[in-house]
């Protein structure tokens, strides 16, 4: 009997063992991704995400912001119409909660891929707007390099562009309608302009050049969203 009841014991504390060795993680909260399409040709980009999702984003533009998974690798199918652009599928593993910006780039007739990762932030509503910039025009000679400016007022943010960069930080802006325009570096020679922007409280900002359809040197084009 003393033998019968020691290997029960033992049985117990071997089950115990393998119950704590169970680890259970917690699934993150989705992330949120926009695409933009600042490709050399491709006039619709075409990007199914997550096998799930399929966002078009005509060029020059920013999709809205999609929900898919995190804490796993997540898969980035890149086309235009039904034709593949790539021929290996693109994995990006995004943080719960992240809200992310990825631009494209590249020609059809070549290779398209996100050039940039870019984590967007969040703020409170009563807080003023914040603005970043990012260079996305490939085929400049002359603007190769760029200081983003307030149109008639002062210099926008403090740091230079080369093809590619992003601002290292959001820039803090009071509420209201501005102009925007970049310039070549070191000089007032003006590449890109837009006009009447309404930047709100509480809400954060991309401004970004891109090359002109079709793309020509130093022939740029300026947005936000």
């Amino acid at each position: 009997m003393r033998t019968f009841s020691s290997i029960i014991v033992v049985l117990m504390l071997v089950c115990v063992a393998c119950e704590e060795d169970v680890l259970t993680f917690p699934t993150p909260n989705p992330a949120q991704v926009r695409i933009v399409n600042t490709t050399q040709d491709v006039g619709v980009l075409s990007v199914l995400i997550d096998r799930t999702s399929t966002v078009d984003v005509n060029r020059g533009t920013a999709s809205n912001e999609v929900t898919t998974s995190a804490g796993r690798p997540v898969s980035f199918v890149l086309k235009e119409g039904t034709t593949d652009l790539r021929r290996d599928t693109l994995y990006y593993t995004l943080g719960g909660d992240a809200r992310v910006i990825l631009f494209t780039y590249g020609s059809k007739n070549g290779l398209v891929e996100f050039r940039r990762a870019i984590q967007d932030t969040t703020l409170d509503a009563a807080s003023d707007p914040v603005i970043r910039f990012t260079h996305m025009a490939e085929s400049t000679d002359q603007f190769s390099t760029l200081e983003v400016w307030i149109t008639g007022g002062p210099r926008l943010l403090s740091e230079d562009f080369d093809y590619g960069l992003s601002s290292t930080s959001y820039q803090s802006i009071a509420p209201g309608t501005y102009s925007f325009e970049v310039r070549e570096y070191g000089t007032t020679n003006v590449g890109a302009t837009i006009s009447n922007v309404t930047l709100e409280r509480g809400k954060s900002y991309m401004l970004y050049v891109y090359d002109t359809e079709p793309p020509t040197p130093d022939r740029i084009a300026l947005s936000i969203f």
